[in-house]
């Protein structure tokens, strides 16, 4: 069935959006369309579809945001801590009821081997859970990654694993909820997947960032700030499946 106006204007009604503009020519074409809290923005159809969000209901208060300085957690807070994990960088964002209140990077010694990285990490884990007191801790979670058509990182993903494995169970005996979400989710939920390319996809979430609370950060903080964003729409959303299946 192809697409005029009227079909744009009842999808975008199902999702609580409104069509402003009254004519309709292709999905390149940007439209005057307005989101379920009231912002206007343009936007084409074709974002639209594959994005549906509001970079101004993305957008928080950074003036809230004091980096490298954990505010203290109140009875009726509710504190998600969202972890972008690896042996040498772990990059770390804390949400105070959805709100970004810090965010920053925890560095393994470099000169250790692997599984005496992945110890400090977990006792890293250990000591922001005793601190910081979240109530949920969202995780990337872990993938193959291709590289040159044919050549697989093998050695990478089984030290990522080797990690994650030990992360889960830290959050495990600490009765700490938690779930993990692939790349391809966050990056999808905050509009930074489409363009190809490793860095191009954590410069995109750095620049998503730089939008949303006026931060420069580094490409690890800013992968976490994104994973947060997706686990705290999950959280507020009320969804029963978190993340995927290992």
């Amino acid at each position: 069935m192809p697409i005029n106006v009227y079909t744009v204007a009842n999808h975008l009604e199902e999702e609580g959006w409104k069509l402003l503009s009254t004519t309709y020519k292709n999905l390149t074409t940007e439209l005057e369309m307005e989101c379920p809290e009231g912002h206007k923005q343009l936007q084409t159809y074709g974002n639209w579809r594959k994005h549906p969000i509001c970079e101004q209901c993305m957008a928080g208060d950074p003036y809230k945001i004091k980096k490298n300085k954990v505010p203290a957690k109140t009875a009726d807070t509710q504190r998600i801590l969202a972890l972008d994990a690896a042996t040498n960088i772990t990059g770390f964002a804390i949400f105070d009821d959805g709100a970004l209140v810090n965010y920053g990077v925890y560095k393994t010694n470099a000169e250790l081997d692997a599984t005496a990285r992945i110890n400090e990490v977990k006792k890293w884990l250990q000591a922001a859970i005793q601190n910081w007191e979240p109530d949920f801790i969202g995780l990337e979670n872990i993938q193959l990654q291709a590289y040159n058509r044919n050549n697989y990182q093998v050695e990478t993903y089984r030290v990522l694993a080797n990690l994650q494995g030990v992360l889960v169970d830290t959050l495990f005996e600490a009765c700490i909820d938690y779930d993990l979400a692939y790349s391809a989710t966050w990056r999808n939920y905050c509009n930074v997947g489409d363009d190809k390319g490793r860095e191009n996809k954590k410069k995109a979430a750095q620049e998503k960032v730089k939008l949303w609370y006026n931060q420069n950060c580094t490409q690890d903080e800013a992968d976490a700030i994104c994973i947060g964003k997706y686990f705290v729409s999950k959280l507020k959303n009320n969804k029963s499946s978190w993340g995927e299946d290992i």
